[in-house]
């Protein structure tokens, strides 16, 4: 019987961090664990947010695009990122703002918020047969170990994705108001207009 779960894991040093991510995945190639995906991500001085690598074996690919874990870093540096103010642009290179950060929902929530600046972190998929083997492995590197149900984090993914749905449905009524009104405004400088050139009052 296994746990699924998602973890957060973080550290002030680089060079721990990417031993940890290697550890992480001799555990799961030594059957102590079971890897469904993992990524390692970075902020610097300015705040900016970088994915320096990862694996998902979900993915056909190999690559860490797909899973619970390829779906919250899209999530992270989508267009519903740049909504809480987490980042821009696959988190590569995009801005964050610290300030807006905890308008995120759940462990989205903990993950922008929870990679310091100058910081290294990693998030994980994993299937876990008891909570120490990992434990052991990150803390013995500095690492700070956050970890919740993958049901649950799966949960603030759709949470983040509706309350985006959400805004832009409100942004665009917005839109439409706002364009409503010029088009009015239009109309009347325009009658005016004809008005005053014909000469009538």
């Amino acid at each position: 019987m296994t746990d699924h779960n998602a973890l957060l894991v973080t550290f002030s040093d680089h060079s721990n961090a990417y031993e940890a991510f290697s550890r992480l995945k001799n555990l799961a190639a030594d059957d102590r664990l079971v890897l469904r995906g993992a990524q390692l991500v970075a902020r610097d001085a300015d705040g900016r947010l970088s994915i320096p690598e990862g694996v998902d074996t979900d993915a056909d690919s190999g690559l860490w695009g797909g899973g619970l874990i390829g779906a919250l870093v899209g999530i992270l540096g989508g267009p519903i990122g740049v909504l809480f103010g987490w980042t821009g642009g696959m988190l590569i290179g995009g801005a964050v703002d610290a300030n807006r950060a905890d308008r995120a929902v759940g462990f989205l929530g903990e993950v922008s918020k929870g990679i310091p600046t100058g910081g290294t972190a990693i998030v994980a998929e994993v299937e876990e047969f008891t909570p120490e083997v990992l434990d052991n492995a990150m803390t013995e590197l500095g690492g700070t170990i956050v970890r919740r149900p993958a049901l649950e984090v799966l949960a603030d993914l759709e949470a983040a994705e509706d309350a985006y749905r959400e805004a832009e449905k409100e942004a665009d009524r917005i839109a439409r108001e706002q364009r409503k009104a010029e088009r009015k405004e239009n109309w009347d400088e325009r009658v005016s207009s004809l008005k005053s050139k014909l000469g009538i009052d």
